[in-house]
């Protein structure tokens, strides 16, 4: 259990660092058979779950994105405060190539309702440099946002690990339900071969028939008797059982409890 807390401490403390190491820088992407200058970053997080950031940071702007030939689009943003113009914001995102636990942000920033080719080939504007700035705005709402989706996941494993838990104790009164009812069957199986023993003792002078009957009978609670003694074993060793599940499962729920606190 410190192993997996101790290695979890560990993961977490790299995604600190890498997220204070990234920095976005200018890049090139190819779109119908051109170069486009972009701005680019690389994250330590899932596509899905960068993706998800972006459009609840930009959400909050009162934008709403919308799909274009591989790209995700937000239109009338600013890229930042001094923005006097609107610009059309286009996002690949995307898995990186080598490293697949790293997502690859690609931003094309447009003039309001600019075509993609109608770009100029150099940014004499300083757009680039601006949805640089833009990207590395981003990184601490994407590190918060994917914080956030963590804690939900260990939260729902927990979940799990304390139902599975709350199951075995439900099982263990059952079991011990069980148990006490066997044992009560026993005793009155037990009373009963008492009771027909007398009944046999009883029975010396009468004839076979009568004899038969009750020795039937006698054969019959012998027989309970064995197959009760069965099942409380059966039932004494689910109960044992299930008592080391339960503290082997105690054990997964406090594991899991530390995680979510760390």
């Amino acid at each position: 259990m410190k192993k997996s807390l101790l290695l979890f401490i560990v993961l977490f403390a790299f995604k600190i660092t890498t997220y204070c190491q990234a920095q976005s820088y200018e890049g090139k992407l190819e779109y119908q058979k051109t170069l486009q200058q972009v701005a680019m970053i690389e994250l330590p997080y899932k596509t899905d779950v960068v993706e998800d950031a972006i459009k609840e940071y930009l959400a909050k702007k009162g934008l709403k994105s919308s799909s274009s030939k591989g790209f995700d689009v937000f239109r009338g943003a600013k890229l930042d405060d001094a923005d006097a113009d609107p610009s059309d914001l286009y996002f690949k995102i995307e898995r990186k190539k080598k490293d697949k636990e790293y997502t690859v942000i690609s931003l094309l920033p447009t003039k309001a309702n600019q075509d993609i080719l109608g770009r100029p080939a150099t940014d004499s504007t300083g757009q680039i440099d601006k949805a640089k700035s833009f990207l590395n705005n981003l990184v601490p709402y994407i590190d918060a946002h994917n914080t956030d989706v963590q804690v939900g996941n260990q939260q729902e494993v927990l979940k799990k690990a304390q139902k599975k838990l709350n199951g075995l104790v439900s099982d263990q009164t059952d079991i011990e339900k069980k148990i006490r009812k066997l044992q009560a069957d026993q005793d009155q199986n037990k009373t009963d071969i008492i009771k027909n023993t007398q009944e046999i003792q009883n029975t010396v002078s009468s004839d076979a028939d009568v004899k038969n009957k009750t020795q039937r009978k006698m054969n019959k609670l012998l027989d309970q008797q064995d197959e009760l003694r069965k099942k409380l074993r059966k039932a004494q060793a689910d109960l044992d059982e299930n008592k080391i599940d339960q503290e082997n499962q105690q054990k997964e729920v406090d594991k899991q409890q530390q995680v979510l606190d760390a």
